[in-house]
């Protein structure tokens, strides 16, 4: 699924894509323009189109490591998880692929939605939250119990992606609200499971 498009070194086109990212969360991507990004790395403009063809190129480089191991991540996955312990397990996968590409993650949240992406991103991106959702559903659960799941889902994504526009109790760190919501996702899973079918 992934495409070539860059050329030259790794090491130029990493520092292109942290400073880029910097500037996506600064000022929006649609207010980024590649003279700013190449004013930032002190390049010409045609040194940064030697990298990259166009914009939509650097926000794709940021992005789709992150992608790319979504998609893996879905490919390996069944059609349906048998039980609520396997669906906890992949949810916890995919938590742990969102907090190790914090880069990308920075950029998805940006304006709190990803409706400002280029379509060919959107699309992708559209398909995974989908697939994610699908995925929280166990055969035979009620209609209530699915929507619970839905919602569960969607806490996950707003807790790791959209952060910045969450609310916080003062003074607690992170990795104790995470626990917190992480030990509230499972239960709540846990519980809807085992929910007659309606």
């Amino acid at each position: 699924m992934k495409r070539k498009q860059t050329t030259g070194n790794h090491a130029t086109r990493e520092k292109i894509f942290d400073v880029a990212a910097d500037l996506f969360v600064e000022h929006g991507y649609q207010g980024t323009p590649l003279s700013l990004i190449a004013s930032k790395l002190d390049f010409t403009k045609a040194a940064l189109y030697y990298h990259f063809r166009n914009k939509v190129d650097i926000l794709t480089g940021i992005l789709d490591p992150l992608l790319d191991e979504i998609d893996e991540l879905l490919e390996q996955s069944p059609e349906r998880f048998p039980d609520a312990e396997r669906r906890w397990e992949f949810m916890l996968a995919y938590t742990e692929l969102l907090l190790s590409n914090s880069r990308a993650v920075a950029v998805l949240a940006i304006g709190g939605n990803q409706a400002w992406m280029p379509e060919v991103i959107l699309k992708r991106i559209e398909w995974h939250r989908a697939r994610t959702i699908e995925l929280t559903i166990l055969p035979g659960m009620s209609d209530e119990a699915q929507v619970e799941a839905m919602l569960l889902m969607d806490m996950l994504h707003r807790e790791i992606v959209f952060e910045k526009d969450r609310a916080v109790v003062n003074g607690m760190p992170t990795q104790r609200r995470r626990e917190i919501v992480y030990a509230f996702i499972r239960e709540s899973l846990e519980g809807s499971s085992k929910a007659p079918a309606g």
